[in-house]
């Protein structure tokens, strides 16, 4: 089954009437949203509340004054560097509005990757704040988000930039290479859209939610699923600046919250924190982890605590949403069945070759990289391990470039750090393979966090795993080192680590 979209080409913003399947812009809901519940709050932040109504009059005002200062004939780059803020939420639509590419940048950045992904992408100026301003080279030019302060006149749409949804795009998101050659993933309306549509009845995702967001919005997970459901359900959104698990669990005992989404690492330490304390999340009716795999003994420690079964999703910048589990069948360790429209076939060497219409057009001036990731019959290459169990069910095994071998077995990453987890002393972990020119086996280094010695690791493996998954190497660390808000493990950082 595949979903059939009829193109909506909606100049006028006093469209009220968005009807699903249908694709229309996405600042068209900001705009719906306005009209049929300008009171209801759009955005909660810190002691700051903005209806629907104040956020389409800051958005308007901002992109009547952007109109002026880029040229409408075609789409431009404009960056953004600011954190989790209205400000940031106003000055993405802003750009989505008037009808260019919004390009968000980390607010975990250091000064030189700014400078090389702005030198790289050339955005026409990057939005920023005082804060963020001096991390640009002096030929990089930038804006303060106060520039766009201003009073709306009137509706100014005939200005505003106007293409085939399918064909317009809205962000511009990094997978890798922010300290060399970025490579950028652009995506559409119709992309956001439909992976929203994709899982919005299998999630019972409605008007009626409302969301915690400390997601980063500069990353495909909180901007292209959390602000972008939020929008086009005219959800309120509790948003926070960062992730911290303690005012993440106020928030969720608040009662105020239904749905919250986040990436592994974070309900591992929302499992871990403040154990003496007691917090009621009885009123969220979804949790939802996705961008990496979970460990099934978190997943059990979350159900243990709070009495909350996570439910899994697979999905990523250029392919969106893949597979979910269901409300009714949430399997730890099982990212669920592919999503309507999905198509997944497993290659010969276990890779994820996909089509759907969440797939991106490509990476951004970048035809060898696109290339590479596309077979003979046109599907996209995921990069990614996986097995299908025999209900259909996808269970990710780990990345290709991550494949492991020993004695002549092919060993997933994921089975062994499932494994280790197993272990109630081990709270995190992370195995790769060092390829030696040597040997026919790979050597198997284990990052691991624990509260053990190396010695009892060896002990456990001996054990419980076998001796062809066992360690070559141990690093017990303190945490393993992420990706930035991306929540990753970093594995360039970790290799060097025993790479020297």
């Amino acid at each position: 089954m595949h979903y059939v979209y009829n193109i909506v080409i909606c100049y006028n913003t006093k469209c009220k009437v968005i009807v699903k399947g249908f694709v229309l812009y996405l600042t068209d809901y900001l705009v719906r949203n306005a009209e049929e519940t300008p009171d209801k709050p759009a955005i909660i932040f810190e002691d700051v509340t903005y209806t629907w109504a104040h956020l389409n009059k800051q958005v308007e005002a901002a992109a009547q004054i952007l109109v002026g200062m880029v040229p409408s004939d075609k789409q431009s780059i404009i960056g953004i560097l600011l954190p989790n803020s209205p400000e940031f939420v106003v000055a993405y639509l802003a750009i989505v509005h008037v009808g260019h590419i919004a390009m968000p940048l980390d607010p975990n950045f250091k000064k030189p990757e700014v400078v090389n992904v702005v030198e790289q992408m050339e955005p026409f100026f990057t939005i920023t704040d005082t804060t963020s301003q001096v991390l640009f080279n002096e030929f990089q030019k930038t804006i303060l988000f106060s520039e766009l302060s201003g009073t709306v006149a009137s509706q100014a749409t005939e200005k505003y930039l106007r293409i085939n949804p399918s064909e317009q795009y809205v962000s511009m998101l990094f997978t890798s290479g922010t300290t060399g050659n970025p490579k950028a993933t652009p995506y559409s309306h119709s992309n956001h859209q439909w992976n929203i549509n994709a899982v919005s009845d299998l999630w019972k995702w409605t008007s009626e939610d409302t969301l915690l967001i400390s997601l980063a919005l500069s990353h495909w997970h909180g901007l292209c699923v959390g602000l972008t459901g939020a929008l086009m359900h005219g959800n309120t959104i509790y948003l926070h600046e960062r992730f911290e698990p303690e005012a993440t669990l106020q928030t969720l005992s608040t009662g105020d919250i239904s749905l919250f989404m986040h990436v592994p690492i974070a309900y591992s330490k929302i499992v871990e924190h403040n154990l003496e304390a007691q917090y009621d999340l009885s009123k969220v009716r979804l949790c939802i982890s996705g961008s990496s795999f979970l460990p099934p003994a978190i997943w059990q420690q979350f159900k243990q605590r709070f009495n909350q079964e996570i439910l899994e999703r697979y999905g990523a910048s250029e392919m969106g949403f893949l597979t979910s589990n269901l409300l009714s069948s949430r399997i730890p360790g099982c990212v669920g069945k592919p999503l309507p429209g999905v198509t997944i076939k497993i290659q010969k060497d276990g890779e994820i070759a996909m089509k759907s219409p969440g797939l991106f057009n490509g990476y951004w001036k970048n035809q060898e990289a696109t290339d590479e990731h596309r077979t003979k019959d046109g599907l996209w290459l995921s990069g990614d391990i996986a097995k299908l169990d025999e209900e259909g069910r996808v269970h990710l095994k780990g990345r290709v470039q991550e494949k492991m071998k020993k004695f002549g077995y092919t060993v997933y990453p994921r089975d062994v750090e499932w494994s280790l987890m197993q272990n109630p002393h081990v709270t995190d972990a992370i195995v790769m393979s060092i390829q030696s020119d040597q040997s026919l086996s790979d050597q198997f280094v284990y990052f691991v966090v624990a509260d053990i010695s190396e010695e009892e690791i060896t002990e456990y493996c001996k054990k419980n795993m076998p001796n062809y998954w066992r360690p070559d190497i141990i690093k017990i660390l303190k945490a393993i080192p992420r990706t930035g808000r991306a929540s990753k493990p970093a594995l360039k950082e970790l290799r060097a680590l025993v790479e020297g």
